[in-house]
């Protein structure tokens, strides 16, 4: 921060990660020692950089971000040519991300959650400018830990939500809302030999104890009669052409007014088409995992399932900071250098936030400050 109060590109690069520029060369990014009658436009990975956060920061075109440098005198370089970087950027930007925010979120650390280390999964809908509705869904696992995307994927608006869009390892612990919650992507984790924690949804996830019938949950969940009452339950997922996955339903009843707000959002989302049963399903918080109470007890399950909606809220925070939800076009091998430079310019922006800045700049300032060096002004 300038004596003006002002954001400059070096101010952006002092909250960068130690060691960035050889992270790039290490990667074999860029060949800085390259003789200048080799033509190469590039030579530090600086350059680069700083245009990817321009373009993401004012959520522009590749032909647009480029003259805008062109035109600063800060790189002359062709919209074919910046496309060919986003599409190999992605793995360096992961990087940078990873390591701006390791550290930060102890509470996903794995010696909490017996070992665990923590995927959420989600899926967020964007749009080009001038869309009307989505354009496109990102698919996105995020480990919960240092919030590293391990797989982003994009599809047009039908893509549904399935763990199957995604690798799961050994050691890992799965989380997802109603739309992951079925038996084949149930078996796909367990396959993989991961685990898996999602909200109970009746409609996909039928279930079925350990004579194979199947449970009425909700006569389970009436003997949870006052609010902050819990129970768990042995359960098992039949998968077509897979042995039954062995879990447990778990579930609190939720108080009074928490429940009410979920029949109101239900009344708002369902209208007519809303049930009985799901206005009764309300009243508490249902969810089904595979993890052994052996390893993680009944509170810590429902722990976990809340520590989720952090996430959610960081999403959010993405979009109206960053402009997550929006694309500039719809190229789905340069999306994941998009979103990972989108995620490296909130955690710039938080940085610059720490920094005794009263009123720290949005994503639109900072990308004109790094194009021009001048934005985000502190208060008065």
């Amino acid at each position: 921060m300038s004596e003006s109060g002002s954001v400059d590109w070096k101010v952006v690069e002092g909250v960068l990660p130690a060691g960035w520029r050889q992270m790039a060369a290490q990667r074999k990014l860029v060949r800085p020692n390259l003789p200048k009658h080799m033509g190469t436009v590039v030579t530090d990975i600086g350059q680069i950089l700083r245009l990817v956060l321009y373009q993401v920061g004012r959520n522009v075109g590749l032909q647009t971000a480029a003259a805008a440098f062109a035109a600063a005198g800060l790189l002359e370089i062709s919209s074919v040519a910046l496309h060919k970087w986003m599409k190999k950027l992605g793995p360096y930007l992961a990087e940078l991300v990873a390591a701006m925010v390791s550290g930060s979120h102890s509470v996903f650390a794995a010696e909490r959650w017996a070992g665990y280390e923590i995927v959420a999964v989600d899926a967020t809908c964007v749009q080009r400018p001038g869309a009307m509705g989505t354009t496109a869904r990102v698919h996105r696992a995020l480990r919960l830990v240092d919030l590293r995307v391990l797989k982003a994927v994009v599809t047009d608006q039908t893509g549904g939500e399935t763990f199957r869009r995604f690798v799961p390892e050994a050691g890992q612990l799965w989380l997802g809302d109603r739309g992951y919650a079925n038996p084949p992507g149930i078996a796909w984790v367990k396959d993989h030999k991961g685990e898996v924690l999602v909200r109970y949804n009746r409609g996909s996830l039928p279930l079925y104890d350990a004579r194979g019938i199947e449970i009425d949950v909700l006569s389970r969940l009436a003997k949870l009669r006052k609010p902050g009452w819990s129970r768990q339950w042995q359960a098992f997922v039949h998968a077509a052409g897979n042995d039954r996955i062995e879990g447990r339903l778990c579930a609190v009843r939720l108080p009074a007014d928490k429940a009410e707000q979920a029949r109101e959002r239900l009344r708002r989302e369902q209208g007519t088409d809303l049930t009985q049963e799901s206005l009764a399903m309300a009243d508490f918080v249902v969810v089904f995992t595979t993890v052994p109470s052996s390893r993680l007890a009944l509170e810590q399950v429902l722990e976990i399932y809340r520590v989720r909606w952090q996430i959610e809220l960081d999403f959010k925070r993405d979009k109206s900071i960053t402009g997550l939800d929006r694309l500039p076009n719809f190229l789905p091998n340069t999306i994941e250098s998009w979103i990972y430079a989108k995620l490296l310019l909130h955690q710039v922006l938080r940085s610059l936030a720490d920094q005794n800045v009263v009123i720290p700049p949005c994503a639109s300032e900072l990308a004109d400050a790094i194009c021009t060096g001048y934005g985000g002004k502190r208060a008065a």
